[in-house]
């Protein structure tokens, strides 16, 4: 019942106007892995209204867009439309996704692992495991978890189950709107080599 009702407050905000979180711009983080980085296939999981979409598909990238929510998944159509790009999107759960094919290049998240409940996170991190190639990049922006009671954030446990099939290349503390304690993470799924 908590799951519906946060959803259910997601599609709200969006309907009545542009949430705090949706900012219109890409993170310099983002920016600088584009700027480093050959173009392949990249997943957003929690794509939102599309912009981290639209600048991914502006450097080269393709790309496939999920989230939840119809409205936001409406708003990135018209956005990628408008700049004359292409696009797979999907509303689903990050959960499920059973539809995807694997071997991505690049999986990001701004902002979704962190809101999933605690049964859904392992089945997130199956996702992740399933879809992100060998050698591929997992770019997370996560806050910290405030109080040890709550589900929004991420914790030391959900950083150790991250560090089962991914090695950490990159990781940056800060702060959002000077309320938040925030996370910068980049992994990299480890390449098994065959004897």
């Amino acid at each position: 019942m908590k799951s519906l009702l946060k959803r259910i407050k997601y599609e709200w905000r969006y309907s009545v106007g542009k949430p705090v979180w949706d900012t219109g711009t890409s993170p310099p983080e983002l920016l600088e892995y584009l700027s480093h980085h050959l173009p392949g296939r990249a997943l957003d999981l929690g794509c939102g209204s599309g912009t981290n979409l639209v600048t991914m598909a502006k450097t080269g990238w393709q790309f496939c867009g999920v989230d939840f929510s119809r409205f936001t998944i409406a708003q990135a159509r018209r956005k990628i439309r408008q700049h004359g790009l292409r696009a797979e999107l999907w509303v689903d759960d990050v959960t499920r996704l059973y539809h995807l094919k694997p071997d991505f290049d690049l999986i990001l998240d701004i902002g979704c692992f962190h809101q999933l409940n605690w049964d859904e996170r392992q089945k997130y991190l199956d996702n992740v495991q399933r879809l992100l190639k060998e050698g591929g990049d997992f770019l997370l922006y996560a806050h910290y978890r405030s109080f040890p009671d709550s589900s929004h954030g991420i914790d030391d446990e959900d950083l150790e189950r991250l560090l089962t099939f991914l090695r950490l290349i990159r990781r940056a503390e800060g702060w959002e709107r000077q309320k938040f304690p925030s996370v910068w993470l980049w992994y990299q799924r480890s390449v098994l080599h065959e004897d």
